[in-house]
């Protein structure tokens, strides 16, 4: 499978300017010879709490919608962010990572298991409540956003099943060390590809240097892009698997003795 990681610098809160910055990426993605290009965490306005001005209805979204035209027009899969109102007015919304394959058509449409509570994230946005594992061009993904990231629990459930994990950050520099060292250790613990994209830029009173790469399934970093927007391209190649078969750690998992401290 060929990626894109689209390290973007969205425009906060400025879905219609993102949205152009985001076509060319698609664009350079599709020339590349990319299967998909995976965006950042509520892709095209940053992740804002401002569910009044961001949120889109779940079943009538702009983004999904454009991101589906675009997806058919440069014939490659498109991963997006973006937020979704509650179902009733005043609920809460959701933080969805949404996967459209060429043909425009959703493969997958996940919602944060584990809203950002130090930032707020969890008065405006109710948590996920699957783990999602969808069959993508002949592999199994899985998908996660951002604070998921720090829960290696979830990470070992998808991964009975799936052997890429996508994950999409708004991830501030500051905390840029715990961003590579925990992709690394859940490439390394599930046996799996793990590819992590975050933005880049400054918004909302936070910098961002991006750091967006690629993790094969022993831990080694296919490739890294930093402190500037732009795509990174990697392969991740079928052999997660066969380590698994060799090197079977799952297999000496003792989820029936862990589950009596749960």
């Amino acid at each position: 499978m060929r990626v894109a990681l689209g390290q973007l610098d969205m425009v906060w809160e400025d879905k219609a300017r993102s949205f152009v910055k985001a076509e060319k990426m698609i664009r350079d993605s599709a020339k590349a010879g990319c299967d998909v290009i995976i965006f950042p965490e509520m892709s095209f306005t940053g992740c804002s709490i401002n569910l009044e001005k961001v949120g889109e209805e779940e079943n009538n979204s702009i983004t999904v919608s454009t991101m589906k035209k675009m997806a058919v027009t440069y014939q490659t899969a498109v991963a997006f962010g973006w937020a979704a109102f509650g179902k009733e007015p005043g609920a809460k919304g959701t933080n969805r990572f949404t996967l459209v394959d060429k043909e425009g058509e959703v493969v997958a449409d996940y919602a944060k298991l584990h809203p950002f509570t130090y930032g707020h994230e969890g008065e405006v946005y109710e948590k996920g409540t699957q783990i999602l594992t969808v069959p993508f061009l002949g592999r199994t993904i899985s998908l996660f956003i951002c604070y998921d990231l720090r829960f290696p629990e979830i990470f070992q459930i998808a991964a009975r099943k799936a052997d890429i994990m996508f994950v999409t950050a708004n991830w501030p520099a500051i905390r840029s060390a715990h961003w590579e060292t925990l992709l690394r250790a859940r490439a390394i613990e599930t046996q799996s590809y793990v590819v992590g994209v975050n933005c880049v830029g400054e918004r909302d009173g936070s910098v961002y240097t991006g750091d967006s790469m690629a993790v094969d399934s022993i831990g080694n970093v296919l490739g890294k892009i930093s402190g500037k927007e732009g795509i990174l391209v990697c392969n991740l190649d079928d052999r997660a698997w066969s380590l698994r078969g060799k090197f079977a750690t799952a297999a000496d998992r003792r989820e029936s003795f862990y589950k009596e401290f749960f």
